[in-house]
């Protein structure tokens, strides 16, 4: 597979490496290939730029030609190549020099030469090690006139007497192990046949099979290693500028890989599970050096974990954990964002998942019907899985509560043949357009049966929320909407994921596969991005997305049957 690194990075699974072009705020180099250290959130990253050198340590512009194992830069007969030899070191063959730099200088760092042919490039947090193999390295940084600090990380790799240049580069801290020296072909061999053997899980499906190359890839190569606040192997949302984990995202992954790899499947779960207060709540996002508490996301472990239990079920001590950590988060919403009338509220429309939605347009707290929709689903999760374990009484009482946060709800949120939302204290019904409104049709037959009907006539409705590429986020008529709008507007891929669901619960199968086939489709011919153009279906936002090759996954195997 050919890969774009504008929008997919070459990475490894489990590395915290990932090569493309600038994600930080820095200037210069825009074009030019980059070694990205991605423990930093967001755009605080460590980007070192690699550029060819013609014979007069001029730049030489090169072409990057990448596939899932390897990565070449290349300029006429120059030519630098690069493949992982593990997840924390990378092999470099070079006939040519290059250099590598640091976009954005910290006021700490340095190159320095140490003994036995290694080289250091330090970042804020890491560094990068260079072991020369075949060749040298010459130390081209600019240091400022008042000797206090490095103004330009600058290092000159050059071919030895045969002409070629060799090294091994680890990203490593102040204890640097030189890696075991390996020859580069060696080191692409091993790469291809562990990459081969997580790709194999996905059989290749007509049209789709192109796209199935590039979802499988984002997903392993998107795996980082348990280090800091990660302690399993986890399933980031990019290597690009959402380097991080959600916390509804994360489930998604888990449900996209559940069949194929269920230990990875569960392992998103405890990963997410560590990152849980003493209270219950789990973090918004985290990644190894950064965990947000500010806000949490939906209680949708329930809706997710019921699916891949019917898959495949994790062994005793696994379901234990899970039932845990669940009930707490669960209990967590009627403690801590319940009022008395015991109906749960958000603080923000992150919280909901659906950030800057117009069902939080007039200000907060806010009561949505989507909330109870997701607890509903939750404590029947939990009834059932309580029953497993042999808790029968837990078991009972969590139906129970299910059913009468149903008839709460149903009190609560109804009006003129409609689910509504409201700005509380003051009980001012929002009037918003938003697809969010939608989601208690998850409960199917539960919900009145002329209540149904009318949602889902509103749902479906010409020129209202379907697209050409699916539902928009915001009603395509509604004066709020934006092409990218990010909730107000955009089509997204979880929503393309619920709402086939919801289709199918209620009995509208051709819309539910068509909806799911316009998905596919526009990740067939765009890629895999944060969420889409309704208008065009052009992708928005962050690339290299895994919520998004996921549900293209999920949608494929649990949908779509061609």
């Amino acid at each position: 597979m050919k890969l774009s690194l504008e929008t997919v990075p070459f990475s490894f699974a489990g590395s915290y490496l990932a090569f493309s072009f600038p994600q930080d705020q820095g200037k210069g180099y825009e074009q030019d290939l980059t070694i990205r250290n991605i423990h930093g959130p967001f755009c605080v990253q460590d980007n070192f730029p690699v550029c060819l050198l013609d014979e007069n340590d001029q730049k030489a512009v090169g072409e990057i030609l990448a596939s899932e194992t390897e990565l070449i830069l290349k300029n006429d007969s120059r030519e630098l190549r690069i493949c992982f030899q593990n997840a924390n070191t990378v092999c470099m063959k070079a006939n040519t020099s290059f250099m590598v730099t640091k976009r954005r200088n910290d006021v700490y760092d340095r190159v320095m030469c140490h003994d036995y042919g290694v080289w250091e490039v330090t970042g804020e947090e890491y560094s990068l090690w260079f072991k020369i193999q075949e060749g040298s390295a010459e130390n081209h940084s600019v240091w400022a006139e008042d000797g206090m600090r490095c103004e330009r990380s600058c290092i000159y790799m050059r071919p030895g007497e045969t002409g070629e240049f060799s090294c091994q580069m680890t990203l490593s801290g102040l204890s640097y192990d030189e890696p075991e020296r390996i020859l580069y072909e060696q080191a692409l061999e091993d790469t291809k046949r562990k990459y081969s053997r997580f790709r194999r899980l996905y059989p290749a499906k007509g049209k789709y099979t192109e796209a199935i190359d590039e979802a499988v890839y984002i997903l392993w190569s998107s795996i980082i290693d348990p280090e800091g606040y990660v302690k399993y192997p986890t399933i980031l949302m990019s290597k690009n500028k959402m380097n991080m984990v959600w916390s509804w995202d994360y489930a998604i992954n888990a449900l996209a890989v559940a069949d194929k790899a269920p230990d990875l499947a569960y392992e998103q779960f405890l990963s997410m599970e560590a990152c849980q207060d003493r209270n219950g709540a789990f973090a918004d996002c985290y990644s190894a050096r950064t965990l947000i508490r500010n806000f949490v996301k939906p209680p949708v472990q329930g809706f997710v974990l019921r699916k891949m239990f019917r898959i495949r079920k994790p062994d005793r001590t696994v379901m234990e954990r899970l039932y845990e950590s669940v009930s707490k988060f669960t209990e967590w919403w009627f403690s801590y964002r319940g009022r008395m009338d015991g109906i749960p509220e958000y603080h923000h429309g992150n919280d909901s998942g659906w950030d800057n939605s117009t069902v939080f347009s007039m200000g907060l707290p806010v009561k949505s019907p989507d909330l109870c929709t997701w607890l509903i689903e939750q404590m029947d999760f939990l009834s059932e899985l309580a029953l497993e374990l042999g808790k029968e009484e837990q078991g009972r009482k969590w139906k129970e509560r299910s059913e009468e946060l149903l008839t709460v709800m149903l009190k609560y949120f109804v009006k003129d043949n409609a689910f509504v939302a409201y700005k509380i204290p003051e009980m001012q019904v929002i009037h918003n357009s938003s697809l969010l409104m939608y989601i208690p049709l998850l409960l199917g037959d539960r919900l009145p049966e002329s209540l149904r009907e009318d949602m889902l006539d509103s749902l479906l409705k010409k020129g209202k929320f379907v697209s050409p590429y699916g539902l928009a986020s915001e009603a395509l008529d509604s004066p709020y909407f934006v092409e990218d709008g990010y909730w107000r507007g955009a089509v997204w891929p979880p929503t393309a994921w619920i709402f086939t669901e919801i289709l199918m619960r209620n009995g509208r199968h051709e819309e539910a596969v068509k909806y799911a086939g316009c998905f596919c489709e526009m990740c067939r011919k765009y890629g895999f991005f944060e969420n889409y153009s309704a208008i065009d279906g052009h992708g928005l936002r962050d690339s290299g997305y895994t919520w998004t090759a996921s549900v293209f996954l999920i949608l494929l195997r649990d949908y779509i049957k061609e």
